[in-house]
């Protein structure tokens, strides 16, 4: 058995991160190169907004990572975030043709199909493309919340549920468009917050109703799952960058500012009496200033304050209840790590949070086991799996068959 290699690639607003990862002839993934390079200046919020400037850093984040696994990768699975990313539920009802008057017919493939078929039948923001279809279950008659297809019972209707996720079709030919000019093709697009939370989220968490949040620089990632499924996607334009910025209204640069985020920053109920202090050069380096941790953590707060409202509007979109989600809020993203922040989802939110970071492969490094490279890992986890994409590898086409993918779906089902 030859050696299977995929890479995945995340371009965020801060810095791009990438692994290259082998799959062993047990099916077991190793991550053996990482590289990562700064991206400012190229996103904003997410979108692409400098092509040569994104299409350098793609270049040293890739060539890193393959000085370290000593593999040239010229196919990569990509993310793509922004607030252009969105999705919608979709639901399609056939009725089952009866055996006689008096006894329901049987369920066959054709009906699973066609009833997903009709999903798919939902009213799409212009200029949108497909990312991802979902299937999020079945019901038949009076019983819901089947996960597998309904094949061979009775019944006198079918429901088929589906999730899908669209992106801008502008900002998916810009992310093209930058892999061109770095050299390499696109194997695969999928959304952020998808990439990420396979990576992170475990089933059970899945299973019992979990909210995904990667906190980046410029944006905010979101996914809720619940009983197994993924009922919500959405991205919030707001980040660490956020914060950044609201600290520099300090007239300190943003060097000092990002400094002072990692260091002195507290945004936990006992962060406003934190003590200690820095001292950090004005805007224009020409004096200095002390700046006090419970000042900085005043700020701080406010900034997160608003992030996690708009988490929980998010979840609130989802049509689900604090109840409805035992499994809390996972974390990730380079700004989890800011000090007290999980206390602060909890207490915007209502749900217990936490700090998550990739599992489920072999790790060479312990720099890839971190929250920054959450979506990198679930990249290569999901182009493995291959699920649900419609941007398959080999395909150059902007928009691809869901009908098919459905279809091989259900193969693989049987």
């Amino acid at each position: 058995m030859s050696t299977r290699v995929l890479a995945g690639l995340d371009i965020g607003t801060e810095r791009v991160t990438c692994v290259i990862a082998e799959q062993s002839e047990e099916g077991m993934l190793s991550i053996t190169g990482a590289g990562q390079a700064s991206s400012d200046g190229c996103m904003r919020n997410g979108v692409i907004v400098d092509l040569e400037g994104s299409a350098r850093a793609v270049t040293r984040a890739l060539e890193e990572a393959e000085s370290l696994s000593s593999w040239e990768v010229p196919e990569i699975a990509v993310s793509i975030s922004g607030s252009h990313v969105r999705g919608f539920p979709g639901r399609g009802t056939v009725n089952i043709e009866q055996e006689d008057d008096y006894t329901s017919g049987e369920i066959t493939w054709e009906d699973v199909e066609k009833a997903s078929e009709t999903a798919q039948l939902v009213k799409l923001p212009r200029e949108s493309v497909i990312l991802s279809t979902v299937m999020c279950g079945y019901s038949i008659d009076s019983y819901d919340r089947l996960s597998k297809p309904p094949v061979g019972l009775r019944a006198d209707m079918l429901t088929s549920d589906i999730y899908m996720v669209t992106a801008d079709r502008t900002a998916v030919l810009n992310l093209r468009q930058v892999m061109r000019s770095a050299g390499r093709r696109v194997s695969t697009i999928y959304p952020a917050a998808s990439a990420g939370a396979r990576a992170v989220l475990t089933r059970d968490e899945m299973e019992m109703g979990v909210v995904y949040a990667d906190i980046g620089a410029g944006a905010t990632d979101v996914a809720v799952f619940h009983t197994g499924s993924l009922v919500h996607l959405g991205v919030i334009p707001m980040g660490g960058d956020k914060l950044t910025k609201e600290l520099q209204s300090m007239r300190i640069p943003r060097t000092e500012a990002e400094t002072i985020k990692r260091e002195l920053v507290d945004v936990s109920m006992a962060g406003s009496s934190r003590r200690g202090s820095l001292t950090v050069n004005t805007l224009g380096f020409r004096d200095t200033v002390p700046i006090s941790a419970e000042v900085v953590s005043k700020i701080a707060e406010t900034g997160v304050a608003e992030l996690f409202d708009s988490l929980a509007e998010e979840i609130r979109q989802a049509g689900l209840k604090v109840s409805d989600l035992p499994a809390g809020i996972v974390l990730t993203g380079g700004t989890s790590r800011l000090s007290g922040i999980t206390g602060a989802a909890s207490r915007c939110t209502g749900l217990p949070s936490e700090i998550g970071a990739p599992t489920g492969v072999e790790m060479s490094s312990a720099l890839t086991a971190t929250p920054e490279f959450s979506v990198a890992v679930g990249l290569v986890q999901l182009s493995l799996e291959d699920e649900g994409s419609i941007f398959r590898r080999g395909k150059q086409s902007l928009f691809g068959d869901i009908l098919g993918n459905i279809r091989g779906m259900f193969k693989r089902l049987r």
